[in-house]
């Protein structure tokens, strides 16, 4: 048995903030990310990229603002804007937590190449932190201030990297093996 015991009103916040949307270890069954498929130019799969790299998510790119959905039930746990010195460019990471098994990073990359339109695209996203969504809510808007704008799409099993693929309904299945065979960057989607 465990026992917890709240002292004081941030310890309450911090708890609040932890609990998932779900109070189970089941496996998560995920829908596609993007509402506004139709924007869809881009997608790098999960796993070692030809460079060397280890790419521990699905990046989807888009031509035009598009609207993000919840690929499941979720508990926002946190919104991250910041300078992504790598990239060159700000961006807004939401993170995001299924059930006590299950977690979700979701970097938001509209290629802001300053604060400013880093700033607009955080205010784009229609969420908070500590605030449950269903799957299929709206999350906000993926702004495009560059050609190379997208997201990516992370999500960890007990704290290890995963490829999302692999837990998606097989309609997203569908969709991500549509738009990987149109434009993939050669390899797989799942390279794991």
């Amino acid at each position: 048995m465990i026992i917890f015991a709240i002292v004081g009103g941030f310890g309450g916040f911090v708890l609040y903030k932890m609990i998932p949307a779900h109070w189970t270890f089941d496996r998560v069954q995920i829908g596609f990310p993007i509402a506004d498929t139709q924007y869809i130019d881009a997608i790098q799969g999960y796993g070692e990229m030809p460079w060397g790299d280890f790419h521990n998510g699905i990046d989807f790119g888009v031509n035009h603002s598009a609207e993000l959905i919840a690929p499941c039930d979720l508990r926002i746990m946190g919104l991250k804007t910041w300078y992504n010195e790598g990239g060159g460019h700000w961006q807004t990471n939401i993170g995001g937590r299924y059930n006590w098994k299950y977690t979700f990073d979701i970097a938001v990359e509209s290629w802001a190449l300053n604060e400013t339109y880093g700033n607009l695209q955080r205010d784009a996203l229609t969420i908070k932190v500590g605030q449950t969504v269903k799957q299929g809510d709206s999350l906000g808007y993926l702004l495009t201030f560059g050609s190379s704008a997208h997201i990516h799409f992370g999500i960890k099993q007990s704290g290890t990297n995963v490829c999302p693929y692999q837990y998606m309904t097989p309609y997203a299945q569908s969709l991500t093996d549509h738009f990987f065979a149109l434009y993939g960057s050669g390899g797989t989607i799942c390279d794991t």
